[in-house]
This record gives structure tokens, C-alpha cells and sequence, in this order.
């Protein structure tokens, strides 16, 4: 399993890579601010808030800086989420934003343990099957292709 997992994430930085056309692709995956390279206007909601707070945050430190995706994943997780569909999407995006790279090894390495650790603690505690991580990537890729611009 975890070399599927491996195997998943490379291919997921790969897809993610510092070329010309995933610079410019905006990729809205949640609201106004969260996906790659989209935001404008009023946050809609708690997620979209937090992740206007992420750009902001990257704007001023730097767009791949570990310690703005540690501050987001940070706020993500102890989150009072209203609902469980926005507590779901926030579980994704905080997922794919351990997955995204950063500029330190150290900083991904937290990041990566972090999201590791919450998927095989609610694994272990019977709370969501294993590929459940998997399911809300998915949905979130699908929302992002299908609002791409």
C-alpha cells in the first residue's frame, strides 16, 4: 500500500510540475480561492476563507513555501466544519495540498506525515475505508477539469 501510494503522489507532482500550462491553468476546485491559480472575489464560505488566507500567505513568502501549506493544512484539520459535504471537500483539498510539492524536503516531509497519519488513524479507528482518500481526490479532480479555464 505504500508504494501505491508512492507511485500516486509522484504522479500527482508530476501532473502539477513547474511547466508553462500548469502555471497558467486555473484549476477551481472549491468557491472563489481553492484549486491552482484561482481566486477572485468574496470567500463563499469557511473553506474558501482559509484558502484566500493560503494565496495571500503565498503571495508575500513564495508560492511553493512548505510553512504557508503547513499553516493551511493546520487550519484545515482543526476546522469546525458546518456540515460533512464541507468538511469532506476540506479533508480533500488539505490532501492534495500535502501532496503538492513545497520548497523544502523537510517542509514536505511534515506535510506528507501529517496527512498520513490523520488517513491511517480514521483507517484504524473504522471511521473511513482506505481508498476513501482516493474518492475525495477524485471528486476534487473532477470539480477542478470540469471548471477549469
Amino acid at each position: 500500500m505504500r508504494s501505491l501510494l508512492t507511485s500516486f503522489v509522484f504522479a500527482v507532482s508530476a501532473a502539477f510540475a513547474t511547466s508553462a500550462a500548469a502555471q497558467s491553468l486555473a484549476v477551481p476546485v472549491h468557491g472563489n480561492w481553492c484549486g491552482p491559480n484561482h481566486g477572485a472575489g468574496p470567500a463563499l464560505d469557511l473553506l474558501d476563507a482559509a484558502c484566500l488566507r493560503h494565496d495571500l500567505c503565498t503571495v508575500q513568502v513564495g508560492r511553493f513555501d512548505c510553512g504557508c501549506d503547513l499553516a493551511f493544512m493546520y487550519e484545515l484539520r482543526h476546522q469546525a466544519w458546518p456540515n460533512p459535504w464541507l468538511a469532506d471537500k476540506a479533508r480533500g483539498v488539505y490532501e492534495a495540498i500535502a501532496m503538492a510539492p513545497c520548497d523544502g524536503p523537510s517542509g514536505q516531509a511534515s506535510k506528507m506525515s501529517l496527512a498520513a497519519g490523520d488517513w491511517m488513524r480514521d483507517v484504524s479507528n473504522g471511521r473511513e475505508a482506505p481508498w476513501a482518500f482516493l474518492d475525495r481526490l477524485g471528486r476534487l479532480a473532477s470539480e477542478g477539469v470540469r471548471r477549469a479555464y
